[in-house]
């Protein structure tokens, strides 16, 4: 970044914030939560925004709203609208973050919403006051994960899918090879599950003055409709949302939308170097980054879902290494692993970037198996409580079609040259001679992974064995475990960016939005043959070379 550049950037925002200075008073702003969030804000052309409209809010326009209504002096506070919505426990305890730095700066925050679930509970407990539709409820019953086997439905039309892993904790493939789960996917599930809920427990507790214990008993009582949770303390108030401006004293409730060009810009100093932000999501496959067609979920783990590109990640850290003006770097990571090749070849560039520069990481919803293996080369890493991570391991894995072909009556012959020149084919499963060198592949994989690992976080590589093997740990367990540096959110990870590269603390941060090329036709979002093609490649990138993966897609409703 240029220093006239930054010059103008400066002057830019000196103007607009004047401008802004104009509106004289601007009471509560009502921001309304989506239903769910992306990361970090979406990028829509001009053809897609006007057939799709904006994109909704991500987590991060989220965060940076609070914080610029919590800097100007002129709005009261804000009101936060739910209406349902999902996202991970450590976006969760990020938008709390968030509110409670709203609150410290001497702002009021509302929740308002025509029901709760726990999860939204947890979050609006985070504010000043819970207002609650009339005959609306709190639907508190506690948490949820659920997993799904797929091996007997693969079996039904002859599928099959044979896999080695480092250990019974590896246990990416347990979808698609049993029936239920094995005794140390049970393991881990209940301790990520206690984990997470003695975090929701506490916060809620923490902040609507409340022992653990009565948390527990209002979650073990199941729905509590508007008039009794108001009884009970559990809401604060219960009223329509034309209410809302009596109930505060004003006279309007300003939009999101409109406030957005009304309240003040953050004043950055853009005399200084910047911090770089990288956004590293989905999962890891060798090549170029993707995003996929549609937001529309699919049925098949990890393969819908965004893509981590070695390519595209490696040509972010390259460019910004050769930028004098950026003076550390703020990798986020939201992905449960993929590609073991292409975690090594990004673990690589950015353990050359931190060289020569501060390196920190901030672990988001997840950052697992390789998701953890390209932290390996920070200085400091940051995760949140819920963050899930860990999963030190290493499989390989194949899907087997000779029954399928059998009952669509293709038959199907191979011409070899090599004694396992069909080691990836789907025709059979791995021949014993075939397991044991494979084996031998992961072993060093893993090997290579636990070496990575115990040179970062200054441990023996067998001390980092005995709590690797696959296994999976919530950010809290991991700081127990030495495997992060301190719980926050993604502002404390910048902020310590800036501490390490001793610049100024209002340095500014530049999220780098280069990325990969999407797949299929933009515009046409939700196109079946853009789907088709995006889950296909999908499944090839996890069955043709050895994976980082974590053991499940982990979700809590």
């Amino acid at each position: 970044m240029s220093q006239s550049k930054r010059f103008i950037q400066q002057l830019s925002v000196n103007l607009l914030n004047m401008q802004r200075a104009r509106v004289k008073a601007i009471d509560y702003v009502m921001i309304k939560v989506p239903s769910s969030f992306a990361p970090i804000p979406k990028e829509r052309n001009f053809v897609q925004r006007q057939v799709l409209g904006a994109p909704p809010m991500s987590l991060m326009e989220f965060v940076g709203a609070l914080d610029r209504i919590g800097e100007d002096p002129r709005p009261l506070g804000v009101i936060l609208y739910f209406r349902g919505f999902s996202a991970s426990a450590a976006d969760l305890q990020t938008m709390r973050d968030a509110i409670l730095r709203l609150r410290e700066k001497g702002k009021r925050a509302l929740s308002y919403a025509p029901g709760y679930r726990t999860l939204e509970y947890f979050v609006a407990s985070a504010c000043d006051e819970i207002l609650l539709a009339p005959g609306g409820m709190l639907e508190t019953t506690g948490l949820l994960s659920q997993q799904m086997f797929l091996k007997e439905g693969l079996a039904s039309v002859g599928l099959e899918f044979d896999s080695i892993a480092i250990s019974p904790y590896k246990g990416a493939a347990d979808a698609l090879t049993r029936q239920e789960p094995s005794k140390e996917g049970r393991e881990q599930s209940n301790w990520l599950l206690d984990s997470i809920f003695d975090t929701v427990v506490d916060g809620i507790a923490s902040t609507r003055k409340m022992k653990a214990e009565e948390v527990r008993h209002m979650i073990d009582g199941g729905l509590h409709m508007s008039d009794v949770a108001l009884e009970r303390g559990y809401v604060d108030g219960v009223m329509n949302e034309e209410q809302l401006v009596e109930h505060l004293g004003i006279t309007k409730v300003t939009m999101w939308e409109e406030a957005d060009g009304q309240v003040l810009l953050a004043e950055r100093d853009f005399g200084s170097k910047y911090v770089g932000v990288i956004y590293g999501g989905g999962m890891i496959v060798d090549g170029e980054s993707a995003t996929p067609p549609s937001d529309m979920p699919l049925p098949l783990p990890f393969v819908g879902g965004e893509r981590l590109g070695d390519a595209t990640l490696n040509q972010q850290v390259r460019n910004l290494m050769k930028d004098p003006a950026c003076g550390a770097l703020v990798l986020y990571i939201d992905s449960g692993g993929g590609s073991a090749t292409a975690s090594e070849s990004m673990a690589s560039a950015l353990a050359e970037f931190a060289k020569s520069r501060p390196l920190v990481v901030f672990m988001g919803g997840v950052a697992a198996s390789g998701g953890y293996y390209i932290a390996t080369p920070a200085h400091w890493i940051v995760a949140q409580a819920g963050t899930i991570t860990g999963s030190i391991g290493v499989l390989m894995g194949k899907l087997v079609n000779h029954e399928m072909l059998q009952k669509l009556h293709v038959n199907a012959f191979s011409y070899l040259r090599g004694e396992h020149a069909d080691l990836m084919t789907g025709e059979s499963p791995f021949s014993k001679a075939q397991r044991k060198m494979m084996r031998g592949g992961i072993e060093h994989i893993y090997a290579q992974f636990l070496d990575r690992v115990a040179e970062s976080r200054g441990k023996t590589s067998a001390e980092v064995d005995e709590i690797a093997g696959g296994r999976v740990w919530t950010g809290a367990q991991a700081l127990e475990h030495g495997l992060v540096d301190e719980l926050g959110n993604l502002q404390r990870a910048i902020d310590k960016a800036r501490e390490l590269a001793k610049l100024p603390h209002n340095a500014p941060s530049v999220l780098i939005r280069e990325k990969g090329k999407p797949i299929g036709v933009q515009v046409a979002e939700g196109s079946p043959a853009a789907l088709l093609k995006y889950v296909g490649n999908g499944v090839a990138q996890l069955t043709n070379r050895a994976q980082c993966i974590m053991p499940f897609e982990w979700r809590v409703e």
